[in-house]
């Protein structure tokens, strides 16, 4: 892709990933309560939905994130000479980015495009792992505080689900609500190891802005060796 591509596409990957992030932060703060609806089973209010929300929140923020600042990187690595021209010109074409203020939009772009989503998802999983979890059609509950959906605990029946609910839920009916939280691998997979990958994406990406790329340059064509002078000596 040629610059103006990935200028393009970073923009446009980074707003959808940090609205969506904003939004689902919104919604676990109870700013939302229709939003926070859409996330997981059907529940009977916001806070049985908010663990899910983290959930989700994590997961998909964590791939957007990752492919933005995947295409950041290429962008950087690609393009530009100093570090403030390695940042995508987004918005304000033609923007000369030599001159301070130039350079001070650069540093706000990149601010909202790689901090927002960063905090974002942070907090998501952190609300994820407030959310208790319990066995369906079993009497097995486990408390928020005393799992991680890094290892999740396994179900005692293979033919259960487990499921994520609000904090607090004890001994509830565990049939009706939460989410089902996926098996073993896939949880700690998109909850730690997706979400993992966009950050230390995101920091080659501003290793590669500050530092530019590490290429290897070839020697030039014309430099001259001590089998070059031994031939042309005689």
């Amino acid at each position: 892709m040629y610059q103006k591509h990935l200028t393009q596409v970073w923009q446009w990957m980074s707003v959808v990933c940090v609205l969506f992030l904003v939004t689902s932060v919104i919604s676990i703060q109870g700013g939302s309560e229709f939003i926070g609806r859409l996330f997981g089973d059907k529940a009977g209010s916001l806070p049985d939905n908010k663990p899910a929300i983290g959930y989700f929140g994590a997961i998909i923020g964590g791939v957007l994130f990752l492919i933005a600042s995947f295409v950041l990187y290429l962008h950087a690595y690609r393009h530009g000479t100093r570090w403030h021209s390695r940042v995508p010109t987004v918005w304000l074409e033609g923007l000369n980015t030599d001159v301070w203020d130039g350079k001070c939009f650069q540093i706000i772009v990149l601010t909202l495009f790689l901090g927002l989503p960063a905090a974002g998802i942070v907090l998501c999983t952190m609300e994820a792992e407030r959310g208790d979890i319990c066995e369906q059609d079993a009497a097995h509950f486990y408390k928020g505080s005393d799992t991680t959906l890094l290892l999740p605990p396994k179900a005692i029946d293979p033919r259960n689900q487990m499921r994520l609910r609000r904090e607090g839920s004890g001994s509830e009916e565990c049939k009706k609500t939460g989410i089902e939280i996926l098996p073993t691998f896939w949880s700690p997979f998109l909850v730690y190891g997706l979400p993992s990958l966009s950050f230390c994406m995101a920091f080659a990406a501003i290793g590669t802005i500050l530092l530019g790329p590490f290429r290897k340059t070839a020697p030039a064509s014309g430099g001259n060796s001590e089998a070059d002078d031994l031939a042309t000596s005689g």
